[in-house]
């Protein structure tokens, strides 16, 4: 008919809809929980924008422009207590969506295509060698915490996250070509497959809560909620006098760190077992510690231990 559109108009609610559904459908399969928090919160945090700098609660899509974009991040950091690079995952998610639409056919440009935004780098914090020996070390009366220091040393010796430590299988233990124990599972975050060979202290553990009647059948530990974890991880970071904010986070960094690359494993085979595909992320996780540094320098300071200077003083 004269005068209607071929094609329905597409609105920013329809896109995120459809992604945020689509998401849903698939949580605990290619997307966590977590992630599908993330977008929800992100398109509340847009509809508010909207509301408050267009007066609108919805707009179609092919009405978003660079302006709309950059006048988005301003809104993120005056009226949200936001870090950078919140502001900047924020944004993102944003793109991702707008480009799905595209993908879609639902939109015929990319109001994204100038904008540039960067990232801080952010300090990750680990255990060092002493600290780690620390936490493994001491002996809790509490089951409760004891168990919760125990995930989190696993977690320390595997690089595993604590939501891939706590669903892990009998299944999951194998026997090498090597002889030797291993580990395989993939990562919920990305599904990316991850093979670890356990080291004797992450072994030890496994052993440990098979006996343990709280710890499932079929299961390798008993089961406890992140939220209580990460609450009795405050406690035990007390016990042990170790004055960071002790999170499941700091337990993979320290695998990456302190465990692995300091001991000489190369970065490539340390993003291999945290399951990163590209190395860029291993970076973010792995640190060059001075213990490192030391043992790299070594040898180079013997090669020049004899070395000759002319050097005369001048009196």
């Amino acid at each position: 008919m004269q005068g209607e559109e071929l094609f329905p108009v597409r609105k920013l609610s329809d896109i995120f809809t459809y992604q945020i559904n689509f998401i849903d459908s698939l949580v605990g399969i290619n997307y966590t929980i977590s992630t599908l928090r993330k977008y929800k919160r992100t398109y509340e945090i847009l509809k508010r924008y909207m509301k408050r700098n267009y007066d609108v609660e919805d707009l179609r899509l092919d009405e978003l422009d660079f302006k709309f974009i950059r006048e988005y991040e301003a809104f993120l950091r005056t009226n949200y207590t936001m870090q950078n690079n919140t502001v900047a995952s924020t944004v993102r998610r944003v793109r991702s969506v707008v480009r799905l639409a595209m993908n879609l056919g639902w939109l015929s440009h990319d109001p994204f295509i100038a904008l540039k935004m960067k990232v801080d780098e952010v300090y990750r914090d680990y255990l060092t060698s002493e600290e780690l020996s620390r936490m493994c070390s001491k002996t809790f009366k509490l089951k409760r915490l004891a168990t919760v220091r125990d995930l989190f040393v696993f977690s320390c010796y595997t690089g595993l996250a604590y939501i891939d430590t706590v669903k892990l299988q009998l299944d999951d233990v194998f026997t090498g070509e090597d002889g030797e124990q291993w580990l395989q599972s993939h990562r919920s975050k990305n599904n990316n497959r991850v093979r670890i060979p356990l080291l004797p202290p992450a072994l030890k553990l496994i052993k440990f809560y098979q006996d343990d009647p709280r710890t499932p059948v079929g299961k390798l530990f008993p089961p406890i909620s992140n939220q209580k974890a990460n609450a009795y991880l405050k406690e035990i970071a007390k016990a042990v006098h170790i004055n960071k904010k002790l999170t499941y986070h700091i337990a993979r960094h320290t695998f990456a760190t302190t465990v692995t690359l300091t001991n000489g494993v190369p970065i490539e085979t340390v993003g291999q077992m945290l399951g990163h595909k590209s190395i860029k992320s291993t970076q973010l996780y792995a640190r060059v510690t001075d213990k490192k540094v030391k043992i790299d320098m070594d040898p180079l300071k013997a090669r020049y231990e004899g070395q000759e200077l002319g050097l005369e003083k001048e009196y």
